[in-house]
């Protein structure tokens, strides 16, 4: 356990620094004798006393966790990033199939921008354990190679909820393969990527249950702003949300995607 990680977690959450010992002292209350607790308890710890505290805060600090939560499929991890990219000014499109000069290629995304045409690799993982390795990156850059004169393809990207080995940063820096990982590039990395346009996946929102999060998603609703454009009759009948807690679940989103 290290109280400088767990400060380091929090302030980028926005936690307010008055809350920063109180976050502490309520973690350390639940570790064990010798001085153990697991990385998973935690944020489960930090998240609890958020919620009572600070919701703006546990809903921004539950990011991470949220984007994991995504799966088990990768293919709402693209949707996600599609909408993230659009909301940077890409055309997005996702799930293609693309001729490549050897081979046809399945390519799950093809971003558009100032006119180039760049493609993006999603990689995405279940759990926080492990890194997105230097494999990834050889298969992408390969493929890259293969579509790129036949389909005007300027470049590519390798985009993951998790981190990147070293091997796999020095090699997207040594071929210029743009990567997007939870914390690299330092500057607009994935936590920033999302948060300064806030953007928000659906899984974010700590008032829902693990089903409706999936009826949402399997709905291709990913994004936490999207249920704001969802009427109250809808949330009912369709997403099967109690009237009841409704404004409860809105009064979060505003608070997460307005403040």
């Amino acid at each position: 356990f290290d109280d400088l990680r767990v400060i380091r977690s929090i302030e980028r959450s926005g936690v307010p620094k008055e809350l920063h010992d109180r976050v502490l002292a309520h973690i350390k209350e639940r570790i064990q004798k010798d001085n153990t607790i697991t990385t998973d308890e935690i944020f489960y710890h930090i998240r609890e006393f958020l919620v009572r505290k600070d919701k703006k805060s546990a809903l921004r600090f539950n990011l991470r966790q949220a984007i994991f939560e995504l799966g088990p499929t990768g293919f709402p991890f693209e949707q996600y990033l599609a909408k993230v990219f659009r909301s940077q000014g890409y055309k997005a499109d996702i799930d293609l199939m693309m001729e490549g000069e050897c081979i046809t290629h399945e390519i799950d995304l093809l971003i558009e921008k100032d006119g180039k045409r760049e493609i993006v690799e999603a990689k995405f993982h279940n759990q926080k354990i492990g890194k997105t390795d230097v494999q990834v990156l050889l298969y992408t850059y390969a493929r890259f190679l293969d579509v790129k004169s036949p389909n005007n393809i300027d470049n590519v990207w390798v985009a993951t909820n998790t981190k990147l080995t070293t091997d796999a940063i020095d090699y997207a820096k040594c071929k210029g393969v743009k990567t997007l990982s939870w914390n690299y590039p330092a500057e607009w990395n994935l936590a920033e990527f999302v948060e300064k346009p806030k953007m928000y996946p659906v899984t974010t929102l700590t008032d829902l249950t693990t089903e409706e999060e999936r009826r949402f998603i399997d709905n291709g609703i990913v994004l936490a702003s999207d249920l704001l454009k969802i009427s109250d009759e809808e949330l009912r009948t369709k997403y099967l949300i109690d009237e009841k807690r409704i404004p409860v679940i809105r009064e979060s989103v505003e608070l997460i995607c307005n403040s």
